[in-house]
């Protein structure tokens, strides 16, 4: 009994001095360019990427247009920035006839349906990275 006894003593306190030693911590990622839309083109699988427009930019593009309660027409596109997931996620920064820039985040499903993400704010996506 005695041999047991000490057996499961020994047991807690190398159990407990184990889970009483400080592991090294990893410090804090940086809050500057936390926006994964500044860290584009890494070759992370799964991260976001720059794009060109295409036709299905534009589409996505036109989803988000159709649903804005404004008068004022697409000028240009600025940006395009791709994210390969179960379908496809466009970040888009665009700007309309009247100068204001806006921003999107539409999401294409495999079967090629378009729902927008993130509603249309004014800005670009990447006015704050550096």
């Amino acid at each position: 009994m005695k041999r047991s006894t000490l057996l499961a003593l020994s047991s807690i306190v190398l159990f407990t001095a184990g889970c009483s030693q400080q592991t090294e911590q990893t410090p804090p990622l940086s809050s500057d360019n936390t926006n994964p839309l500044c860290n584009v083109d890494n070759g992370m699988a799964g991260g976001w990427v720059t794009s060109t427009v295409t036709p299905e930019v534009e589409a996505a593009l036109d989803h988000v247009l159709g649903m804005m309660n404004t008068s004022a027409k697409l000028k240009q596109i600025l940006d395009v920035k791709t994210q390969v997931v179960s379908g496809i996620n466009y970040a888009i920064d665009f700007e309309l006839d009247d100068g204001q820039v806006w921003n999107t985040k539409v999401f294409r499903s495999l079967n090629g349906k378009f729902k927008m993400t993130q509603p249309a704010q004014q800005g670009s996506f990447t006015q704050d990275c550096q």
